[in-house]
C-alpha cells in the first residue's frame, strides 16, 4: 500500500515538474518560479526522510535549467545532485557542464555555491573536470568564492594528492596566507594547509609576524588556529619572545576561553627557555584562568581545573597563597569538586596544609559518598607529601572511627600508603588500627590494605594473628588480593610470632595450595618450598621489613608530566596522559591487508623451538614441576631435599617435619592438574609441512571454527616476551608446529598446524593477538572437520595457560636466585 502510494506521489512530481518546465519562458514565469520552488521543496524534504528520488534526475535538471538564475532554486538543486552525486555517477556526469558554467556566473554567490557543489561530487573519475574551477575560484575577486575553492582544494586533496601539489595548489595557498585580504580567506588557508601535512610551513617568520599582526581580523575560531600554529614557532631572540606576547596580551582577557587557553600555551611554551620568565608567565596567566573557573559554565571550568592542575603540579608554589580559590561550593557538581581536591592536594605545602585539611575534613561529613572518599584520599596525599605538619595524620586516623564504611575503607588504603612512606609513626597510629576488627571493612583493596598493616605491624599489635584468624577461616570466599595480602601477611607473621601463628600458616597454605587462582595457588607453593630449603632464607625473602618508599607507582612520573605538557590545551590534559595513549594510529596499508595466506618467516620463529623430544610429551605442569626439582635441589633428588615430587612420580612424598609442625598433609605437594588432550585426540609430536602447502590448503579452506578468547595481562607479556618463545614453546609442547610469527605491537599473527594421529588431513591455525584488545582471535581449517572442535578445546588451554606459566616461572627464578 505505502509502495503504490509513493509511486503515485512520484508520477504526480514527475507530471508536475515537465508543466513546469514548459512553462519557463511564458508570461507568468514569477508565479511558475514559485511553483517551482514548492515542487523542489517538496522533492528535498523526501530525500530528507530517505525516500529515493533519484528516477527524477532529467525532470528535475531540465526544470531547474529553465528557471534562469533563481537562487533559491539553484541552491536546492545543487542540493539535490549531491545527494545523488556518489550513488548516480553516471547521471553526476550530465550535471558536470552546468556547475561548471555556473562557475562563471556574474553573481558571485551563484559561483560559490556551484564550486562548492562541484567539488562536494567527490568522484575520483571527475576530478580533472574540477581542477581548472578551483583554480579559477582561488583568483576570483569575491572574498565568497576564493574561500570555498580554499576548502574545495582539501576535499580534492583527498581524492588526488599528487593532482593537487603537482597543479601548485598548495604554494598559491602559501602565498594567499600573507597577501590576500579577507582574514576568512587567510583562516580557510591556514586549516588546509595543517590537514594537507603542511602545517610545518606555517612556523617561519615571514608568515608567524603577518598573521599577528592582523589576528584581532579573524574569527575566534581562526585565532585559535593562528596562536595553535605560533606555539610552533622558534623566535630568533628573547626580544622577539617580549614582541610576540606583548601583541597577544590582550587576547588573555578575551571573552572566549578557548582563545585564552591559546594564548596561555602560547606563553608558556616560548619561554619554556626562560626560566624566569616562564615563573613570570605563570604569574600573570592565574587571573584570567581564575576568571574562566569562576564562571558557572562548568563544562569549560572543569577543562580549566583540569590545566591549573597540570600547572600546579609543576609549580605548586605560584598557588599556594589562592587555595581558597579552589574550596568546593554547594552548587558545583561532582566532578568539579572532585579536580578542586586534586588541585587542594597538589598545592599544599607547610604553609597552608593544616587549613585545606580541615577544609577537607568538612568534605569527609558530606552526603555525596564519592566526595567523602575523595576528601579522605587528599587527606592522605597531604600527609604524605607534607611531612611533620602537626594535626594532619591525627585528622587521617580521626575517619577511622566516623562510622561510616566506605570512610573507614578509604582512611585504612591511605594509612597503608603512609606508613610506606613513613614507617616511623606507625607507633602513633597502630593503636587506632587495632581498634577495628575484619567485619569494619567490606570492602576487598581496604581488607587488603588492613591485612597489610597487620602483618608488617603484627608484632605491635597484640591481637593480631587473632584478627586474621576468621579471615583464614573464610580464605576461599576472600577477593583475589585480599587471598594474596592475606597469604603474605600471615607468612611474615609467623617470623615474628611463631607460636601464635604456625596453626594460622599452616591452614593459610592448606588452603592457597587449593586455590583455583593460579597467582594464589603459585604464591603458597613459593613459600611453602621456600620454608623447606631453608627457614633462615625464607625469612629473609618473605619475613623482612619492607623499606620505605619515596614513590608510589599510581603516582605521575615528572617526565610524564612534562609529555602531557607538551599538549597542553588538548584532551591528553583532561585524560592526564598522552595522546598516544587513547589515539590509535591509522593502520598502515601493510596492517590493513588481510593476508591470503601465511608466508613461511625465514628468521628464528620460522620453525618451531627446538624441544627435547622426551620433554616434548609432557605437559606443560610436568616440565614446569621437572625445573623446580632441578633447580631447587641443584643436584639432589626430591626425596633428599623433602620436596614436593614430580606430577609422574609413582608414589606420594612422605609427611616431612614442617608439614608436621604447620598441621599440613602431602596434600600441598600435589601439583595442579596440567591441560591435556581432549579425549579422542591424539595429536602427532613433530608435525611435518612445507610452506608452499600451507598456502595453498589455507586459501581454498573456509574457516571450520572461529572464536575470540580474552587474555590477561600476564599472558600478553608472555606471549610478547623474547620473540614470543614461550607461547611457541607452549604449542610446540602441545604437538602443534609454528610455520610463520610476527607482526607489530600491538598486533601480533600466528600461523599453525597440527596433524592428529591416523589421519591425513591437517589443522591449520590463525591466531591474531590484539594487546589494545586484551584477546586473541583464532581461527582454525582443516579438510576434515571431525577433530576441530576438540583441537580448539586444546588450543584455548594453551592460550589460557600461558598467565599461569609466566606467574610461576617468575617465582621459581627468584627461588633459584636464592638458592645460589
Amino acid at each position: 500500500m505505502g509502495e503504490s502510494k509513493s509511486r503515485g506521489e512520484l508520477a504526480e512530481i514527475r507530471t508536475t515538474l515537465a508543466a513546469l518546465a514548459s512553462a519557463g519562458g511564458s508570461s507568468k514565469a514569477e508565479t511558475a518560479v514559485t511553483a517551482k520552488r514548492d515542487v523542489f521543496k517538496k522533492i528535498i524534504n523526501y530525500i530528507t526522510i530517505g525516500i529515493d528520488m533519484s528516477s527524477l534526475f532529467m525532470q528535475v535538471m531540465t526544470c531547474a535549467v529553465s528557471s534562469g538564475e533563481d537562487v533559491v532554486l539553484k541552491k536546492m538543486l545543487y542540493l539535490y545532485i549531491t545527494s545523488y552525486a556518489q550513488h548516480n555517477p553516471d547521471l553526476t556526469l550530465l550535471t558536470i557542464n552546468l556547475l561548471t558554467k555556473d562557475c562563471k556566473d556574474q553573481d558571485p554567490t551563484i559561483r560559490g555555491l556551484a564550486l562548492r557543489s562541484l567539488c562536494q561530487l567527490r568522484l575520483a573519475n571527475l576530478i580533472e573536470y574540477i581542477m581548472s574551477p578551483i583554480q579559477q575560484g582561488l583568483r576570483d575577486a569575491h572574498p565568497y568564492v576564493r574561500r570555498t575553492a580554499v576548502m574545495g582544494v582539501l576535499k580534492v586533496y583527498h581524492l588526488d594528492e599528487s593532482g593537487v601539489r603537482n597543479a601548485g595548489m598548495l604554494s598559491t595557498l602559501q602565498d594567499m596566507l600573507t597577501e590576500d585580504k579577507d582574514a576568512q580567506v587567510v583562516a580557510n588557508c591556514m586549516s588546509v594547509l595543517q590537514q594537507a601535512g603542511a602545517g610545518q610551513s606555517l612556523r617561519t617568520r615571514s608568515l608567524v609576524i603577518p598573521l599577528l599582526n592582523r589576528i584581532k581580523d579573524f574569527s575566534e575560531w581562526a585565532q585559535c588556529q593562528v596562536l595553535e600554529a605560533v606555539s610552533g614557532y622558534q623566535p630568533t631572540s628573547e626580544q622577539e619572545v617580549f614582541d610576540i606576547m606583548n601583541v597577544l596580551d590582550d587576547r588573555l582577557l578575551h571573552s572566549n576561553s578557548a582563545v585564552v587557553m591559546a594564548t596561555v600555551k602560547l606563553f608558556l611554551h616560548l619561554t619554556l627557555s626562560m626560566p624566569p620568565t616562564h615563573q613570570q608567565v605563570l604569574e600573570r596567566v592565574k587571573d584570567p584562568l581564575q576568571t574562566l573557573v569562576s564562571r558557572d559554565q562548568y563544562e569549560t571550568a572543569y577543562a580549566v581545573l583540569a590545566h591549573f592542575l597540570l600547572i600546579a603540579q609543576r609549580a605548586p608554589i605560584l598557588f599556594s597563597q589562592i587555595y581558597t580559590t579552589f574550596y568546593c561550593r554547594q552548587n558545583e557538581p561532582s566532578y568539579i569538586k572532585s579536580l578542586k581536591l586534586d588541585i587542594l592536594a597538589a598545592i599544599a605545602d607547610e604553609t597552608n596544609a593544616f587549613d585545606i585539611a580541615t577544609e577537607l575534613t568538612e568534605y569527609v561529613n558530606d552526603i555525596d559518598e564519592q566526595l567523602a572518599r575523595d576528601a579522605v584520599k587528599a587527606v592522605g596525599r597531604i600527609a604524605i607529601e607534607v611531612q611533620d605538619v602537626g594535626g594532619i595524620v591525627e585528622r587521617l586516623l580521626g575517619f577511622l572511627e566516623t562510622g561510616r564504611d566506605f570512610v573507614t575503607a578509604e582512611a585504612i588504603i591511605q594509612l597503608k600508603d603512609l606508613l610506606r612512606r613513613y614507617p616511623a609513626i606507625a607507633e602513633a597510629s597502630l593503636s587506632s588500627v587495632s581498634n577495628i576488627t575484619p567485619e569494619d571493612i567490606v570492602e576487598p583493596e581496604a581488607r587488603a590494605a588492613f591485612i597489610w598493616i597487620l602483618g608488617e605491624y603484627g608484632q605491635s599489635i597484640q591481637d593480631a594473628p587473632y584478627l586474621l584468624e576468621p579471615l583464614a577461616e573464610g580464605f576461599a570466599e576472600e577477593a583475589v588480593p585480599v587471598r594474596l595480602a592475606l597469604l603474605a601477611a600471615v607468612t611474615k607473621l609467623f617470623f615474628r610470632r611463631p607460636p601464635e601463628c604456625q596453626k594460622l600458616l599452616g591452614s593459610v597454605l592448606a588452603a592457597a595450595s587449593s586455590d583455583t587462582n593460579q597467582d594464589v595457588h603459585d604464591r603458597a607453593l613459593l613459600y611453602y618450598r621456600l620454608l623447606q630449603h631453608s627457614v633462615r632464607e625464607a625469612e629473609r625473602v618473605a619475613g623482612s621489613p619492607l623499606p620505605a618508599i619515596s614513590h608510589f607507582s599510581e603516582e605521575q612520573s615528572s617526565e610524564l608530566r612534562d609529555r602531557i605538557f607538551d599538549e597542553f590545551n588538548t584532551l591528553a590534559v583532561i585524560l592526564r596522559a598522552p595522546s598516544v595513549t587513547f589515539i590509535k594510529e591509522a593502520p598502515s596499508a601493510f596492517e590493513e591487508e588481510e593476508p591470503a595466506a601465511p608466508v613461511a618467516s625465514t628468521g628464528p620463529t620460522s620453525a618451531a623451538p627446538a624441544v627435547d623430544e622426551g620433554s616434548a610429551l609432557l605437559s606443560m605442569d610436568e616440565q614446569e614441576e621437572a625445573f623446580i626439582d632441578t633447580s631447587i635441589s641443584n643436584g639432589s633428588s626430591p626425596a633428599q631435599k623433602g620436596m614436593p615430587q614430580a606430577a609422574n612420580a609413582p608414589a606420594a612424598a612422605p609427611v616431612s617435619a614442617l608439614d608436621d609442625l604447620l598441621g599440613l598433609s602431602s596434600a600441598l605437594e600435589a601439583p595442579t592438574p596440567a591441560p591435556t588432550q581432549p579425549a579422542g585426540l591424539v595429536l602427532e609430536p613433530r608435525p611435518s609441512l612445507t610452506p608452499a602447502l600451507f598456502q595453498g590448503k589455507w586459501g581454498a579452506l573456509q574457516p571450520a571454527q572461529r572464536f575470540t578468547l580474552p587474555l590477561p595481562p600476564s599472558a600478553l607479556a608472555a606471549i610478547e616476551a623474547n620473540g614470543h618463545q614461550a607461547f611457541l614453546q607452549a604449542a610446540t609442547s602441545m604437538g602443534i608446529a609454528t610455520m610463520a610469527s610476527g607482526g607489530k605491537a600491538p598486533v601480533f599473527r600466528f600461523y599453525m598446524y597440527a596433524k592428529p594421529q591416523a589421519k591425513a588431513e591437517f589443522l591449520l591455525v590463525e591466531t591474531i593477538v590484539d594487546k589494545g584488545a586484551a584477546s586473541a582471535t583464532v581461527t582454525v581449517k582443516s579438510e576434515d572437520t571431525s577433530s576441530v572442535a576438540a583441537f580448539a578445546d586444546l588450543y584455548r588451554s594453551c592460550l589460557s595457560g600461558l598467565a599461569r606459566t609466566e606467574t610461576l616461572g617468575s617465582a621459581l627464578s627468584s627461588g633459584w636466585r636464592l638458592n645460589t
